[in-house]
């Protein structure tokens, strides 16, 4: 494997993150993890352009990263876009902010090689995770969830081999359902209900083949969020252990979530829940809803995601 730290660069539809990595005998190793919120896709669903103050945020969270970078020793850096990436008619406006603050020039990743990232690194980040881990990953199937804020990642496969059976990008992410259907927080009952059967017709349409999943992986912030309010905890060293969650818990969980503003959303948990207090309670119905459709009966949360897995795919092709 090649040796040397690596940087991947995960720019969402809400968030940046940042993981810097190496690979040791046992695999992927964190070394760094931050993040930044950046609403990057702010109104782009009606404008289909990234606005100018989204993209002042974006300069500002990775300049704040890269001093992170310089200070770990780092040899190279991968920067990822994504939904709000792949969507935006001005995306060379993000490449050019990208490339000067970073002199790395950025990846857009497509659906499918979306998919196949989180699925890597959902699927990687959940071994010594969970301590039930061992018996699921002796199913022949499971089901990866990503929910982020412009699409939702939908991949099935063997988390023995990681070889994928199913995989789909559904256009649909939780900033993108809050600014359609949701903007009142708590929701107007009419919205609700728009919401719900606006993503059940697009999973119907969108999942068409796929396998009933009674266990599912969850990655990205808004599994990882669910697990620490449910569980009373503050990060994810504490989630080590018993990261999985029951179906009937996360309905809860939604049905608790829509009856709150945006600040009794907040007050949940103002440290790990600032910047998402707004698209959250879609995130979750969006997740529930997933796993409803799939016949789940209960969701892993894995630690790791979409720049997780480019990093495992970046090693394993440098070997």
């Amino acid at each position: 494997m090649s040796e040397g730290r690596l940087a991947t660069i995960d720019i969402g539809t809400n968030t940046v993150l940042l993981l810097i990595s190496e690979w040791k005998t046992q695999g992927l190793q964190v070394v760094f993890d931050a993040a930044g919120f950046v609403r990057l896709g702010e109104g782009m669903d009606a404008s289909g352009s990234v606005g100018d103050a989204a993209l002042e945020r974006l300069r500002g969270v990775l300049s704040s990263l890269m001093s992170s970078i310089r200070s770990h020793g780092v040899r190279d850096i991968i920067v990822t876009g994504t939904s709000a990436s792949r969507d935006a008619a001005d995306a060379d406006r993000i490449r050019s902010v990208v490339h000067e603050e970073t002199s790395t020039d950025l990846t857009i990743l497509s659906g499918d090689e979306e998919a196949q990232a989180t699925f890597d690194g959902a699927v990687c980040g959940m071994q010594g995770f969970d301590s039930n881990w061992d018996a699921v990953a002796g199913d022949s199937m499971v089901t990866v969830i990503d929910i982020g804020g412009g699409s939702t990642e939908v991949v099935q496969g063997s988390p023995a081999t990681l070889e994928i059976s199913f995989k789909r990008s559904v256009d649909m992410g939780s900033v993108r359902m809050t600014e359609r259907f949701l903007g009142d927080q708590p929701a107007a009952v009419t919205g609700l209900e728009q919401a719900r059967e606006h993503f059940m017709e697009m999973l119907r349409s969108e999942l068409v083949g796929i396998e009933p999943s009674h266990r599912c992986i969850g990655a990205s912030g808004t599994p990882i969020m669910l697990a620490l309010l449910a569980k009373g905890l503050n990060s994810l060293d504490e989630i080590r252990g018993d990261s999985h969650l029951s179906v009937s818990e996360i309905a809860a969980w939604s049905r608790k979530l829509f009856t709150l503003d945006r600040k009794g959303v907040l007050a949940l948990d103002p440290t790990n829940m600032k910047g998402r207090e707004d698209v959250f309670p879609a995130g979750i119905l969006m997740l529930m809803m997933c796993l409803q459709y799939l016949e789940a009966e209960q969701l892993y949360v894995s630690p790791f995601g979409v720049r997780h897995g480019v990093a495992i795919r970046y090693f394993k092709e440098s070997e």
